[in-house]
């Protein structure tokens, strides 16, 4: 972001949109609460000031993030790596780790999202930002156009070219002219489904789960690029994580190593948010 945002973010009250406090007797709950939600707060604001927008400080941007869920075993794997190299899990900005929730939390800029301006559709660079100071809308997020790198998956509902969510997203904090919005979780195993499988096409291309349905049959690696050639990879499946902390290459599952993957990375660059779980 430009070099003036912090301070420009932190001139402006910080809005809290669905943020809300439960009230409960004795209230030590609710301190432990708001200590979490503050410290959420301090971390969205790091991240929004890593991002190198291109238009002035006070255009409206999107921000998003994904819940990552994970099993027993990949959140002691997780919480062992963060406790053992504390620096090196720092240098990760997408990701916080919610330790209340048990969950991975990576954020991005909500790259090519469409919102209703003044009644027609405009959408978002892939910074996730509009040229606009104002939108003359609820700033709802309801789909994104559907391209070759994103195809969408057999549950999504997708018309006329545009892939769009469930219902659509309202912000659930602002900062400023930037909207943060939760747009839903998924699985953090390999395989992504959720449910039933699409049995009307047992090829190559529908297995691996949603996030390679999502990208035409191909991997994020492939489709944009990322690789960190530290194991040789084998795309005909889902393949599975080659991030942080390094792995044995000889066996790919000591570890989880989710964060800093070649998917963790392509959902930090706000390629993947439109995937949703299978609902089957």
């Amino acid at each position: 972001m430009k070099s003036t945002a912090v301070s420009y973010i932190l001139s402006l009250t910080t809005a809290f949109i669905a943020w809300g406090y439960p009230s409960i007797a004795g209230g030590s709950r609710t301190s432990v609460l708001r200590s979490r939600d503050e410290t959420i707060k301090a971390f969205e604001e790091r991240f929004i000031d890593t991002v190198q927008y291109e238009h002035s400080n006070k255009t409206v941007k999107l921000v998003g993030y994904k819940k990552i869920i994970m099993t027993p075993d990949a959140v002691t794997d997780l919480e062992d790596s963060i406790s053992q190299r504390p620096d090196e899990w720092a240098g990760f900005t997408s990701a916080f780790y919610d330790s209340r929730e048990k969950t991975l939390r990576v954020y991005f800029p909500v790259e090519g999202a469409l919102l209703y301006h003044y009644g027609k559709l405009i959408e978002a660079s892939s910074l996730g930002e509009f040229p606009h100071e104002m939108i003359g809308s609820n700033c709802a997020v309801v789909g994104r156009y559907q391209t070759n790198e994103v195809t969408g998956i057999p549950w999504n509902k997708i018309k006329d070219g545009i892939i769009y969510l469930d219902r659509p997203s309202l912000p659930v904090r602002q900062y400023g002219n930037i909207y943060v919005y939760d747009l839903g979780w998924r699985e953090g195993g390999h395989d992504h489904y959720h449910g039933k499988r699409d049995e009307s096409d047992d090829g190559e291309e529908k297995k691996g789960g949603s996030c390679k349905q999502n990208h035409g049959g191909k991997v994020c690696s492939q489709v944009y690029n990322i690789n960190h050639g530290r194991c040789g990879r084998d795309f005909k499946d889902c393949i599975d994580y080659n991030g942080w902390p390094h792995k044995n290459c000889k066996d790919h599952s000591d570890k989880w190593a989710f964060p800093g993957s070649d998917c963790y990375e392509a959902v930090a660059r706000g390629h993947c948010w439109s995937e949703i779980p299978d609902p089957g």
